[in-house]
């Protein structure tokens, strides 16, 4: 009964890695636009289908292992190049904000740095 339930789930894992890896091949808007907007265009997207070989894998049982190692492969090469585009994304709005905030301030004024709450003093809310 519980190896059902695992090869059952194992199943469902493979379609949804099938579906997804289908929507990216065939460029459907939903999941082109996040691709295009980071900057990665078309040529990631198809990298990004080897989720259809993966689902393909996971829904046999005898090929599982397989198409898991595919699928946990894409998922961390599409972690790194969304933590890659959140690092550039965050250093260049951080020179902006910076660059404004100066242009801003007229120079006679001073800035006091921000203070911190002590884990000892606690939250007053």
């Amino acid at each position: 009964m519980k190896t059902i339930v695992l090869y059952g789930l194992q199943m469902l894992v493979g379609l949804v890695a099938l579906a997804a890896g289908y929507a990216k091949l065939t460029g459907m808007g939903f999941v082109a636009e996040p691709f295009a907007m980071i900057g990665l265009g078309k040529t990631f997207l198809m990298l990004a289908g080897t989720e259809v070989l993966a689902g393909l894998c996971l829904l046999f049982p005898r090929s599982g292992v397989v198409g898991a190692l595919l699928l946990a492969t894409v998922m961390v090469g599409t972690m790194g190049a969304s933590v890659g585009h959140a690092i550039s994304a965050r250093g260049s709005e951080q020179t902006a904000v910076t660059q404004t905030f100066r242009t801003a301030a007229p120079a006679d004024t001073m800035v006091l740095p921000a203070t911190a709450i002590k884990k000892s003093q606690g939250w007053d809310i």
